[in-house]
């Protein structure tokens, strides 16, 4: 019996310490991987001639990550109730800047987001999103629903639904 005791105590220790090990790897490894949480606060259209408007978007996302997120593309998709897709990258920092300015009424504003925009590791952020749609505002009202793509400057893509 004494030596079945000591194979008993000796497997004991052993899965201990296995899972000890494997308990800190993945403890430590917890920031590793790129994720991208958070979603849509705030959707407007305002209209800025008879066939086109704007899509102001209000996203609130995180980083919660050990690594910074550089943004390389951000996409803006009307989804209207048939079902069909309307693809439009955003307005560029500074062209959303000034229209921010000359759209008081439209606010409030965040900090737009715009390619290579980096997220810090941690952080958490609003950022407004402006896409102009070839379309009367009325199309943009109607519509199913916004989406917003986000592709990291590694590849990763995180995509956001209005809902």
């Amino acid at each position: 019996m004494r030596v079945r005791e000591q194979f008993v105590s000796a497997l004991a220790i052993g899965a201990i310490v296995v899972a000890v090990a494997v308990g800190a790897i993945l403890y430590m490894q917890r920031g590793a991987h790129i994720d991208l949480p958070g979603g849509m606060t705030k959707v407007r259209t305002v209209s800025t001639g008879e066939n086109d408007a704007l899509a102001l978007i209000d996203l609130k996302i995180a980083n919660p990550s050990s690594y910074k997120f550089v943004v390389h593309n951000v996409t803006v998709v009307l989804e209207k109730k048939t079902g069909e897709q309307f693809p439009q990258e955003i307005v560029s920092r500074s062209d959303a800047e000034r229209l921010f300015d000359a759209l008081p009424d439209s606010g409030p504003y965040y900090p737009p987001l715009y390619t290579n925009v980096t997220l810090q590791p941690g952080a958490t952020g609003v950022y407004t999103l402006v896409a102009q749609f070839n379309a009367p505002e009325k199309i943009l009202q109607d519509r199913k629903r916004f989406l917003v793509q986000i592709d990291e400057i590694d590849g990763k893509s995180f995509e956001f639904s209005e809902k």
